[in-house]
C-alpha cells in the first residue's frame, strides 16, 4: 500500500511537470466515493451482484485510480494503477493495483498493434462510474467480463467504421487458466454524429485446466443514440451459447441472454435525471452458477431491475449522484434477506476527474 502511494504521488508530480509543455507523456486520474443502502439485511455487509458500490452502511472509496500514458505518431502506451472497493473485490490478487498495462505501435496509416493488460471491450457499460450514465452497474455488465490480457489489432475503415481483432488468455483473466487461447472481434459503425453501433464478441473454451472443456460463443450488441443535446440513450443486449452446460443434460449446449436500456434526460445545463431496465437469465448458471430454488429444483439466475437517478454536474468533470434501484428475482429464486426474491437500494456517489 505505501509502495502505491509513492508512486501515486510520483506521477501526479509528474502530472504538474508535463502538463507545462509538449510532452508526449500526460497523466490524469480519478477519484469516486459513495454510501449505499439495500434491503438485503442479511448480516454481511458485502452487498451481491454489485461490481461498484459494493458495501452497505459505510463511506468507502469505489476507486482511487491514476493514468500516466505515453503517445507519439508511431508508438503509444498506458498504465493505470487503482485502489478501492472496485479492484478490490473484482480484481485478482496477483494484479490488484494494475488496472491497465498496454503498449502498442503503428505499422500503418489508421492500423495499430497493442498488447497487455486492457480493460474490456464487452459491454454498454464499464466497471468505472464516470463512463456510465449510473454509479450502479446493471445485472448484465455484473457478468461480462472486466479485464482482459492478450494482444488486439485494431483498424479505422473510415471516419464511420472500425474494427478490432483480440487474441486473449481467455474470459476476465489475466493469467492463461487452461491451453486455449479465445479470440474476439469488435466492428463499429457511426451512422452519423449521433448514432452508433457497435458488435463485440468473444469465443473460446473458459474452463479451467483439468476441466472438460465447453467452447462459448459470447455475443454483445450495443447501441448509443443522442436526441438533440437534452437526451442520450444506450442499451445493450447479450446473447451466449456453451456447449455441454444444459443442467438436465450434460451433452447439450446451453444459452443464456441479457439485456439492459438507459435514457439520460439534460433537465438543466449541470443536472440530469437516468432511467435504466435490465434483464438477466441464465436459467443452466453458465455464469451466474447453479442453486436450489425454493422447489429444490437446481436452476441458474434470473432477474429484471429497474434504476432511477440523479445527476448534478458542479463542473464538467466533477458528479454527485443519488440513485434508486429495484432488483426482483424469479419468484422461487429466494435469495435475499427472510426468503425475499426482491431488493431494494439505494446510492449516493461523488465523483471528480483530473
Amino acid at each position: 500500500m505505501k509502495t502505491l502511494i509513492t508512486v501515486l504521488l510520483i506521477c501526479f508530480s509528474m502530472s504538474m511537470i508535463f502538463s507545462q509543455d509538449k510532452s508526449p507523456f500526460s497523466v490524469g486520474g480519478y477519484l469516486d466515493t459513495y454510501y449505499s443502502y439495500d434491503t438485503d439485511l442479511n448480516g454481511n455487509s458485502l452487498r451481491q451482484f454489485s461490481g461498484t458500490a459494493a458495501y452497505r452502511d459505510e463511506f468507502r472509496v469505489n476507486i482511487a485510480q491514476i493514468t500516466g500514458k505515453y503517445n507519439v505518431d508511431k508508438v503509444r502506451a498506458v498504465l493505470t494503477l487503482h485502489y478501492g472497493d472496485i479492484p478490490s473485490l473484482n480484481w485478482p490478487a496477483s494484479q490488484l493495483f494494475i488496472q491497465e498495462a498496454n503498449a502498442g505501435f503503428s505499422p500503418a496509416k489508421n492500423l495499430w498493434i497493442d498488447a497487455g493488460y486492457f480493460l474490456t471491450h464487452i459491454g454498454a457499460e464499464g466497471i468505472l462510474p464516470k463512463g456510465n450514465f449510473l454509479t450502479s452497474i446493471a445485472l448484465p455488465t455484473y457478468f461480462e467480463p472486466i479485464y482482459q490480457s492478450g494482444i488486439k489489432l485494431s483498424y479505422d475503415f473510415s471516419p464511420k467504421v472500425y474494427g478490432c481483432i483480440h487474441l486473449l488468455n481467455g474470459n476476465n483473466v489475466f493469467a492463461d487458466n487452461n491451453k486455449n487461447k479465445s479470440i474476439g472481434i469488435t466492428l463499429g459503425v457511426r451512422p452519423n454524429s449521433s448514432s452508433e453501433i457497435i458488435y463485440n464478441n468473444l469465443i473460446g473454451n473458459e474452463q479451467p485446466a483439468g476441466s472438460i472443456g465447453k467452447t462459448r460463443i459470447y455475443n454483445n450488441l450495443v447501441l448509443k443514440y443522442a436526441l438533440g443535446k437534452r437526451v442520450d440513450l444506450i442499451a445493450g443486449f447479450d446473447f451466449a451459447i456453451q456447449e455441454k452446460s444444459k443442467i438436465t443434460d450434460s451433452t447439450a449446449s446451453a444459452s443464456l441472454y441479457s439485456g439492459l436500456a438507459a435514457i439520460k434526460f439534460k433537465a438543466a445545463k449541470k443536472f440530469s435525471i437516468t432511467v435504466r431496465g435490465e434483464i438477466y437469465s441464465d436459467e443452466n448458471g453458465i455464469l451466474s452458477g447453479v442453486f436450489s430454488d425454493s422447489d429444490g429444483k437446481s436452476t441458474g439466475f434470473k432477474a429484471f431491475g429497474v434504476t432511477l437517478g440523479m445527476e448534478y454536474r458542479p463542473i464538467e468533470n466533477a458528479y454527485i449522484r443519488l440513485e434508486g434501484r429495484y432488483l426482483s428475482a424469479d419468484s422461487k429464486q429466494k435469495i435475499f434477506f427472510e426468503n425475499s426474491n426482491t431488493r431494494t437500494e439505494a446510492i449516493i456517489s461523488t465523483g471528480v476527474e483530473f
